[in-house]
């Protein structure tokens, strides 16, 4: 705890100890054991609460891409869907988590991120048994949109659980940890998929139930009780029903209309699109006029998170297009069974797990800036290297690994230091700021996925033209990743300077402004009781 908030605990026992005829050197005890105990518990726990919510982060990412490689048998087994009608699978998987990931980061910040993140898990549990059970492909879907309801709830809190019990010089550590076992999971996807298709694609959801058993166990025995910060600095806020249900049709028609685009003639697709263009717009709108919004323009004042998050949505963009396209391509030209194609995606992820954890390293030395550029380049490398090379018969060695490995170092590169731009929220708006960098991935996913099933045309094209224009698309999105990174600036500067240096959660932040608020008076009566008490511990008041 910072000596100003300790210094001020001290001062109020001091104040409490003079009415009731206890002495200075009594409540100076008093004073420095509590602020001690506290961050013990938070030493000894802060790196198991981080295990249980990146498990949490684990099951939701890798329920976004585990189905990418079961898309075939699912077609196979629900046929005559289309690509088209089994890829809503993911959409909508991908659609409804953006649209309630920032209501489910207001409700967090409402009524505490724990109590969310542990009915997250109930909820994503049940809703993965009924995916596993579905008996057609309505029901599938309409389970993997209770799903995506759960996770909503997971998200947001997983990272403001994590950033609330790391002190400022560790955060950047474990935001790359975080975001390493997101990427990994992301990546690892197909793989796991792969696997378990082989058996049943039911297999790709009821792996999830022993995970979030175990997470729920002990969710409830470690993740801190203690309130969000900001609580009882502001009243509880409702939930913006209008901006829900306007983000709800901007993000579902848009996706709608990109998904669809290949089956409808134009005098649907543009109509759709143009409407849910629409809705965004009216969304920018009514978040700048509610006195209380969805989403807090505030939020958006600092350069550095709205450069994250717009760099998020770009990279997730084609990071959804080069990973379906890429699996597509294995499954369907070059006639890869589905444990090979898995096989063959590895190791992508394996890079990212092996590189990110260094990430955090390199920003603090090179900058963030530069990080995500470098990240970005190598990530235009992994698109183009497929555009350049890919031909008629397989080559996996000269053309599938080669890109899989450059994706990896640049998801190791990129994603950590994007997500970091987190710490740029205000501490009263955490869940809330990771709900809207959350909520960029997610969208850009969708994004991703349609744009890739329109390009390539509806189905598994038997040629490579297809297949081309999704590694443009790839290209193209790093570019505008690169752009975003170059916004960031070297570090991250947007983080209130009080929450920077106030240790561990926004406690400490608003107790060093009641200090600075209540300083004055408190000095003026104890002077004498504030000398014994530096007499007596002061070498001991930092922490």
């Amino acid at each position: 705890m910072p000596r100003a908030a300790a210094l001020f605990a001290r001062q109020l026992l001091l104040a409490a100890a003079e009415r009731n005829g206890r002495s200075p050197r009594e409540a100076a005890g008093t004073a420095i054991r509590a602020p001690r105990a506290e961050l013990a518990e938070t030493g000894r726990r802060r790196w198991a609460v981080l295990a249980v919510v990146s498990a949490a982060q684990f099951l939701v990412t890798l329920d976004l891409w585990v189905v990418n490689i079961a898309l075939p048998a699912l077609q196979h087994d629900f046929a005559p869907a289309t690509l088209s009608e089994v890829s809503w699978i993911l959409d909508v998987y991908a659609i409804v988590l953006a649209a309630l990931l920032l209501p489910a980061g207001r409700a967090a910040d409402n009524i505490g991120r724990r109590k969310c993140f542990l009915a997250g898990l109930v909820v994503f549990g049940i809703a993965s048994l009924g995916c596993a059970v579905a008996p057609d492909l309505l029901a599938l879907i309409a389970f993997r949109a209770l799903q995506a309801a759960g996770a909503a709830m997971l998200l947001p809190t997983s990272l403001g659980l994590a950033l609330s019990v790391f002190p400022a010089r560790q955060r950047g550590t474990a935001v790359g940890i975080w975001a390493a076992i997101g990427s990994v999971a992301a990546g690892s996807g197909p793989v796991l998929g792969g696997l378990l298709v082989e058996s049943s694609w039911r297999w790709i959801f009821l792996i999830n139930l022993p995970v979030i058993l175990a997470a729920l166990a002990a969710g409830v025995a470690i993740l801190p009780r203690r309130p969000n910060a900001g609580d009882g600095q502001r009243p509880a806020r409702r939930i913006d029903r209008v901006g829900t249900v306007l983000v709800l049709g901007a993000v579902g028609l848009v996706c709608t209309a990109l998904t669809e685009a290949p089956q409808w003639p134009p005098s649907r697709t543009w109509p759709v699109l143009a409407a849910g263009l629409a809705l965004g717009a009216w969304f920018v709108a009514h978040i700048r006029r509610h006195h209380d919004p969805l989403v807090t323009p505030r939020l958006f004042s600092v350069r550095a998170f709205r450069a994250g998050a717009a760099g998020i949505l770009a990279y997730y963009t084609g990071f959804a297009a080069m990973l379906l396209g890429m699996t597509l391509l294995l499954t369907g030209p070059w006639h890869f069974s589905v444990l090979q194609a898995a096989a063959g995606i590895a190791p992508g992820p394996i890079t990212a797990g092996i590189v990110s954890p260094f990430s955090g390293r390199l920003s603090a030395r090179f900058g963030v800036r530069g990080t995500v550029v470098a990240g970005a380049v190598v990530f235009a490398a992994a698109g183009a290297w497929p555009l350049a090379s890919a031909g008629d018969s397989p080559a996996y060695a000269a053309v599938v690994l080669p890109a899989m490995l450059l994706w990896g170092v640049a998801n190791a590169l990129i994603q950590p230091s994007l997500f970091a731009s987190a710490d740029a929220a205000p501490r009263t708006e955490l869940a809330s700021g990771a709900a809207v960098l959350a909520t960029a991935r997610q969208l850009g996913s969708a994004l991703g996925v349609a744009i890739f099933v329109a390009v390539l045309g509806g189905h598994a094209a038997t040629g490579l033209a297809g297949f081309d224009r999704a590694w443009l698309v790839v290209v193209i999105t790093a570019a505008i990743t690169a752009f975003a990174g170059l916004a960031t600036g070297r570090r991250l500067t947007g983080v209130p300077e009080m929450a920077a240096t106030a240790g561990t959660t926004g406690h400490a932040v608003q107790a060093r402004l009641h200090a600075n608020q209540a300083a004055a008076p408190l000095r003026a009566g104890r002077r004498g009781a504030e000398s014994a008490l530096h007499r007596d511990g002061g070498d001991r008041v930092g922490c």
